[in-house]
C-alpha cells in the first residue's frame, strides 16, 4: 500500500476517495432541491425531446410565449446530466421505480473525482511531490464540502472540476518539460469555456486561465498557446452565447433583478468564518491554501496571482450579492469552485508548515462535512420551515430577489426562511445537522422531537411557527423522520416497493414534461407521458394527470374507461374531482360540472378552485393547469 501510494498517487488517491463516496453516497435524496429539479428536468427534455422546455410552475423560471418554460441557469449542467436521463428508463424498467437514483448520484461521485484529480494535477504543476499530490486529491474530496455534495443535485461539483480542471492544463501547459503543451492549452480553453456555459459569472474565468496558459510559456511560443486555448474555448463560448440569447433575448439577463445589495464588509466575514457558512470552518485547510496562494505568487507568479486573483474575485462578488450564502447548499455553496485551487495550494504550503498541522486541519474537515454527508443538507434546509418568515418594509424588499418575497393580500411582504437563516449564529447548519443526526440516530418519535429545535424559541423570529408536519413536504419530511440508515452507491437498486423515502428524479422529468405539454395544449403528447407516469407509479396525483391527459386530447370514452377502472381510494383527490367537473364542462352539463365542483370544494376550498364556484363556466379557463397556475405566476413575464 505504501509502495502503491509512493508509485501511483493519483491512483491510491482517487480509488481511496472513491470508495468512501460511494460508502457514504445518500441516493436518496438527489432531486430534493427546486434549482437541480429544474436541471435535471431540462437534462430529460433534451435527451426525450431535443428540447430545453419545461413545465411551468417553477419560482425562477424563464416563461416563453409557447406556453412553456425554460431554466434560467447555465445550461452546462443540463448537458452533463442529459446522458444520464436518457438511460433512466430502460434502467429504471430492469431495476425497478427509483433504481435511476444511483446513475445520477454516481455522475456525482464522478464530478468530485474529477475535481480532485484536478487539484492533484493541479498540485503537480506546482511542483509537489507524490505526497502533495495525493494531499490535495483527498482534501478536495473528503475533508471539503464537495463530498457533501455527492447525494444532492446541485451543479457545485461540475463548477470544481471545470474550474480545476481549467488552471490544472494551464499550469501544466506552462511548467518547465511540459508535455504536449499546446494540448494542454486547448484542455484549459475547453474547460474554461465549460465553465462559462455552466454558470454566466465564469466568464472571468477566461481571461484568467489564458494568461496563465499564454504568459508562463516561451515568449515564441505563446502565440501558439494562445491560439490553442481560443481553439478550445470557442465551441462552448458560442454554445453559451448561442443559448443566452436564444432563452433570454442577451447575455446576463437570466439572474435580472437580483442585486448586489448586501453589505460586502458583512458578507466577507460571514463567508470566511462565520458560524454558518464560514469557509474555514467547513474546510479548514483553506487557511493553509490561503498561505500556499502567497507561496505561489512568490515562486511562481502569474499562475500563484490568476489563482489568488481568481478565489478574490469569487469570494468578494458572493459576498456583495444579496444571496451571499447560496439559501441552501451544505457550507458556502457559491465558493465551491475554489475548493481544488484551495487544496492544491494547501499542498503546495505543507511542507513550509508544522508536520501535523495539515493532518490536523484535514481531519477537522472530514469531521465536520461528514456530518453534512450523513444528514444531507436537503432536508436540513427544509427543517427551517417551521421558524416565522421575516416582515419587511418595501424600501427593504428592494435587497432581494422577488421570488424570496413573500406576499399575501392585506399584509406586510415577508421574507421567505431560507434566505434569512444564514444571519443568525443560532441557526448554524452544523448544529441543527448534528441535532437531527443525533434524533435519527436515537428513533422513537422523531417527529415530535422535532416540534422542541435546537435553538431557543422564546425569542421573536425564533419561535416555532408551523409544527414540522405542516411546513415541510413529505418527501423530506419522511427523510427527517425515517431510522438512520447508513447511505451507499447502489442503495436505490434494492429500493422496496413500499419505500417513501426516496426522490425519484426520473419520474419527477415525467411528470415536469406532462404538465409541460399540458401547459402547451399539446394533449397527445400529454397522454403518451402520463401514461408512462400512469404505469411507473400509479397513483392518485398520476392518476388526475392521465385523467386530466386524455380530457385535454378529447379521448372521452378513454377517459370514461380509465375513470371506471381505478379503485375509489385513486379518484379521491380533489385534482381528480376537478377534471371531472371540467370533463362536464366540456360536455355541456353544467349541473353537473358544479355538483363535482361542490364536492371539490367541500374538501379542498383551494382559492382557485373557489373562485370558480362564482363565475359562468365560459369563464372557466379551458385546463386543470390553467386554473392552478396564474397564482404562481403573477407578475413574472416572458423574456
Amino acid at each position: 500500500m505504501v509502495v502503491l501510494a509512493e508509485r501511483r498517487p493519483f491512483l491510491f488517491a482517487l480509488g481511496l476517495s472513491a470508495l468512501v463516496l460511494a460508502l457514504t453516497a445518500d441516493e436518496r435524496v438527489f432531486g430534493l432541491v427546486t434549482d437541480g429539479q429544474i436541471m435535471t428536468r431540462t437534462a430529460y427534455a433534451m435527451a426525450a425531446l431535443s428540447e430545453i422546455g419545461i413545465a411551468l410552475g417553477h419560482p425562477v423560471d424563464i416563461l416563453r410565449p409557447a406556453g412553456d418554460a425554460v431554466t434560467r441557469y447555465g445550461m452546462g449542467p443540463s448537458f452533463v446530466r442529459a446522458p444520464v436521463a436518457a438511460v433512466s428508463g430502460a434502467f429504471e424498467n430492469a431495476f425497478g421505480t427509483g433504481a435511476s437514483q444511483t446513475l445520477f448520484v454516481l455522475e456525482q461521485v464522478f464530478l468530485v473525482l474529477l475535481a480532485a484529480l484536478a487539484a492533484g494535477l493541479l498540485a503537480r504543476a506546482c511542483g509537489t511531490p507524490a505526497k502533495g499530490v495525493r494531499r490535495a486529491v483527498l482534501a478536495t474530496a473528503l475533508a471539503s464540502p464537495l463530498w457533501a455534495y455527492v447525494s444532492s443535485d446541485w451543479s457545485e461539483p461540475l463548477q470544481a472540476a471545470c474550474v480545476g480542471g481549467a488552471f490544472a492544463c494551464a499550469a501544466l501547459a506552462g511548467g518547465p518539460g511540459a508535455r504536449r503543451p499546446g494540448a494542454l492549452a486547448a484542455g484549459a480553453g475547453a474547460l474554461a469555456g465549460f465553465a462559462l456555459l455552466t454558470k454566466s459569472v465564469f466568464i472571468v474565468l477566461l481571461p484568467i486561465v489564458l494568461a496563465v496558459a499564454v504568459l508562463e510559456a516561451p515568449r515564441e511560443k505563446r502565440g501558439a498557446r494562445a491560439l490553442a486555448f481560443l481553439a478550445g474555448a470557442a465551441p462552448f463560448a458560442a454554445i453559451w452565447l448561442a443559448f443566452e440569447t436564444v432563452r433570454f433575448g442577451r447575455p446576463f439577463a437570466s439572474y435580472a433583478g437580483e442585486p448586489f445589495s448586501h453589505d460586502p464588509l458583512d458578507g466577507l466575514w460571514r463567508l470566511t468564518v462565520g458560524p454558518n457558512k464560514g469557509l474555514f470552518l467547513y474546510f479548514p485547510l483553506a487557511l493553509l491554501g490561503t498561505w500556499g496562494l502567497a507561496r505561489l505568487a512568490k515562486t511562481r507568479r502569474v499562475l500563484g496571482l490568476a489563482l489568488a486573483g481568481f478565489t478574490a474575485f469569487l469570494l468578494l462578488t458572493t459576498a456583495a450579492w444579496w444571496s451571499w450564502d447560496g439559501a441552501s447548499g451544505w457550507g458556502p455553496r457559491l465558493l465551491m469552485p475554489v475548493v481544488p485551487l484551495l487544496a492544491a495550494a494547501a499542498a503546495v504550503a505543507a511542507p513550509a508548515r508544522p508536520a501535523a498541522a495539515f493532518t490536523v486541519l484535514f481531519g477537522l474537515g472530514v469531521a465536520v462535512n461528514a456530518l453534512g454527508v450523513l444528514q444531507p443538507d436537503g432536508p436540513t434546509t427544509w427543517y427551517y420551515m417551521v421558524l416565522p418568515q421575516k416582515p419587511l418594509t418595501e424600501a427593504e424588499t428592494r435587497n432581494y430577489a422577488s421570488y424570496a418575497v413573500l406576499r399575501a393580500e392585506g399584509e406586510a411582504p415577508r421574507l421567505g426562511q431560507w434566505f434569512d437563516v444564514a444571519n443568525h449564529a443560532e441557526l448554524s447548519p452544523i448544529k441543527v445537522t448534528a441535532w437531527l443526526l443525533a434524533r435519527r440516530f436515537a428513533g422513537g418519535d422523531v417527529l415530535g422531537a422535532l416540534k422542541t429545535p435546537p435553538w431557543r424559541t422564546d425569542r421573536p423570529g425564533f419561535e416555532m411557527a408551523v409544527p414540522p408536519e405542516r411546513a415541510i413536504p413529505p418527501s423530506a419530511l419522511v427523510f427527517l423522520t425515517s431510522p438512520f440508515r447508513w447511505p451507499h452507491l447502489g442503495m436505490s437498486l434494492t429500493r422496496s416497493a413500499g419505500q417513501t423515502d426516496t426522490v425519484l428524479a426520473f419520474v419527477d422529468c415525467l411528470y415536469d414534461q406532462t404538465l409541460r405539454a399540458q401547459d402547451m395544449g399539446r394533449g397527445d403528447r400529454a397522454v403518451a407521458f402520463a401514461e408512462e407516469l400512469y404505469r411507473r407509479v400509479p397513483s392518485r396525483q398520476t392518476a388526475a394527470t392521465l385523467a386530466e391527459a386524455y380530457r385535454m386530447a378529447g379521448r372521452r370514452e378513454t377517459l370514461a374507461d380509465f375513470v371506471a377502472s381505478l379503485r375509489p381510494d385513486q379518484k379521491a383527490s380533489p385534482d381528480f374531482g376537478m377534471v371531472l367537473a371540467l370533463a362536464a364542462r366540456d360536455a355541456g352539463n353544467e349541473a353537473r360540472a358544479r355538483q363535482v365542483l361542490g364536492q371539490v370544494l367541500s374538501v379542498s376550498p383551494r382559492r382557485e378552485y373557489v373562485r370558480l364556484s362564482g363565475s359562468p363556466m365560459s369563464d372557466w379557463p379551458p385546463t386543470l393547469r390553467k386554473i392552478q397556475v396564474p397564482a404562481e405566476q403573477l407578475g413574472r413575464k416572458e423574456p
